[in-house]
C-alpha cells in the first residue's frame, strides 16, 4: 500500500514539473510575417556534394546533399544561417579550423507554410476573377 501512494505522488510530481516547465517557455513579440512568399521566392534550390577533402577533415556526408547555398540564403532570411566554426585534426597533436556556413533548415518551415498560403490566396483570388471574367463574356 505505502509504495502504491509513492508511485502516485511521483506521477503527480513529474506532472507538476511538466506544467511548470511548459508555463516557463513563453513565445513574446508573436507577430505575423507577411512577406513569406517574397524570401522563399529568392531561394535557389540546390544539390552539392562536399570537396571529398573537407568532408574527411570535417566529418561531412560524403554522399549527395539537398539544400540552399548559404550565401543566398543568408541575403533572403538573414536570421537563418550561421557560420560555424569547425575544428580538423592537422598534425598529431595540432588543430586547425574551417568555417561553414550552416543553414537552419527548421526555422524555413514557417516560412514555406506562410508562402504556401500566400499562394493559395493569389490562386483563390485569380480563380475570382477568371470566373468573374467568364461570366462576363457569356452575356
Amino acid at each position: 500500500m505505502k509504495r502504491a501512494i509513492s508511485l502516485g505522488f511521483a506521477v503527480f510530481l513529474i506532472t507538476a514539473s511538466l506544467k511548470i516547465s511548459a508555463q516557463e517557455v513563453t513565445q513574446k513579440n508573436v507577430k505575423p510575417v507577411d512577406n513569406s512568399l517574397e524570401m522563399v521566392s529568392k531561394l535557389q534550390p540546390v544539390s552539392f556534394n562536399y570537396d571529398r577533402t573537407w568532408a574527411e577533415k570535417l566529418k561531412l556526408p560524403s554522399t549527395s546533399q539537398y539544400g540552399f547555398v548559404g550565401a543566398d540564403v543568408k541575403n533572403a532570411v538573414p536570421s537563418v544561417v550561421a557560420v560555424q566554426a569547425k575544428q580538423y585534426q592537422a598534425g598529431k597533436n595540432a588543430y586547425n579550423s574551417a568555417t561553414i556556413t550552416k543553414v537552419d533548415y527548421e526555422n524555413l518551415i514557417p516560412l514555406l507554410v506562410g508562402s504556401i498560403k500566400e499562394q493559395q490566396q493569389q490562386i483563390d483570388e485569380l480563380k475570382r476573377e477568371l470566373r468573374s471574367l467568364k461570366s462576363q463574356a457569356s452575356k
